[in-house]
């Protein structure tokens, strides 16, 4: 096959002008020319690049049956990956590779550089860094446990006015265990040494450039460190001390405060004729003191609420016990002026009342007459016997 352009020279329109046959000459060459045999075209195998014009040739069913079909997709264009090289990928490949090469070679000026004074001086410095740590912890440490100490003497000391308060308001035997308690608690704490804190340690001159400078230098640091090291040891030990002996006293506290309430009901119990409000005070404040076990600084002040509770029913015992005796005595008194009015001879008229708050003369006593006894009569004087004078 051949291009259209090939194929018709003059034109594809139907109307294109025919050269009209003229001669016999003419005749016989067309007859030739179409009766001879077409043999392929070498050139037809070339592919046609005229598309527009076989659109044309295909016509109004060409364009219908495109139309019913939809829209034609347009040639689709195939990227072939290529081997295109990723310039990031090559620059961060080719840092890392010089980082790693600079790491290297700084790594080997380094080591080809160094000197032993140079390893021993960062010997010696870390071991200052390690020291100063080590003294900052046994200092902090040396603070907490005198502040331990401090606490308790004053905890101590604040329960031995308490507990001597309440002595006759509870078990003598418990009272007496918690004061031993409380005053051997009191004479340990005052009895440990607290170290004092460590100083700073003054590095001397060190020659940078004398191995043996270095050397002494280390050695004073590690012996400092040493030091540092036994005085933690001694602080350990002092906060183990402090812990049995704190133990020690709230046992000591807690056995007494359980026996508070049974001692509290043995007071009640005693004083029966106070009133309740003091009697349910004195309960409450036992009841307080119990729950409490004395474990805290603040239960300290449990202590002289109950021996205030407890004084208040004594208290109001006594008026109670003094107001029953006043009214014991007008009703003795009573009955004393009763019989001694019947012992009298006079019987009283029952219909009258007495005044039995009317006061009586203790000192002016109704002697008693014994009715058979007569009371004596003188004798008359004689008539015959006169004075001497007459005759």
């Amino acid at each position: 096959m051949s291009s259209l352009s090939r194929l018709f020279p003059e034109g594809t329109s139907a109307q294109a002008a025919v050269p009209a046959v003229t001669g016999p000459e003419e005749s016989e060459r067309v007859e030739r020319l179409f009766s001879k045999s077409r043999t392929p075209d070498v050139a037809a195998s070339v592919p046609l690049d005229d598309t527009p014009a076989l659109q044309a040739l295909v016509g109004a069913r060409g364009r219908a049956m495109a139309m019913g079909s939809g829209p034609v997709a347009g040639p689709t264009r195939i990227r072939r990956a290529g081997n295109t090289v990723d310039v990031l990928n090559v620059v961060t490949a080719l840092l890392a590779v010089l980082a790693l090469v600079l790491a290297s070679v700084t790594a080997w000026i380094v080591i080809a550089s160094a000197s032993p004074e140079t390893d021993a001086l960062r010997t010696l410095s870390q071991s200052e860094a390690v020291l100063a740590n080590e003294t900052q912890a046994v200092n902090a440490a040396i603070g907490r446990v005198d502040q331990s100490r401090a606490d308790g003497i004053a905890v101590a000391q604040q329960f031995q006015l308490p507990l001597a308060q309440l002595v006759g308001m509870s078990d003598d035997a418990a009272l007496a265990s918690a004061e031993k308690g409380r005053a051997d608690y009191l004479a340990a704490l005052e009895a440990l040494v607290v170290p004092a804190p460590v100083g700073e340690f003054a590095l001397p001159p060190v020659d940078e450039e004398s191995l043996t400078s270095i050397g002494a230098a280390i050695d004073g640091v590690s012996t400092r460190s040493t030091e540092v090291s036994e005085v933690a040891e001694s602080v350990d030990d002092l906060r183990s001390q402090l812990f049995t002996l704190g133990r020690t006293f709230a046992a000591a506290m807690a056995a007494f405060a359980a026996t508070v309430p049974a001692s509290a009901q043995t007071i009640i119990d005693e004083n029966p004729d106070a009133d309740e409000s003091f009697r349910e005070a004195v309960t409450q404040t036992a009841d307080a003191v119990a729950t409490s076990a004395l474990a805290t600084p603040e239960s300290v002040t449990l202590l002289p609420a109950y021996s205030t509770a407890v004084t208040a029913l004594r208290d109001d015992q006594l008026r109670a016990e003094e107001e029953i005796a006043e009214r014991l005595a007008r009703e003795e008194e009573e009955r004393r002026r009763q019989e001694q009015q019947q012992s009298g001879g006079g019987e009283t008229d029952p219909t009258t009342p007495t005044d039995p708050t009317a006061p009586t003369d203790p000192t002016d006593p109704i002697e008693p007459t014994d009715p058979g006894t007569d009371p004596p009569v003188e004798p008359p004087a004689d008539p015959g016997q006169g004075d001497g004078s007459g005759g």
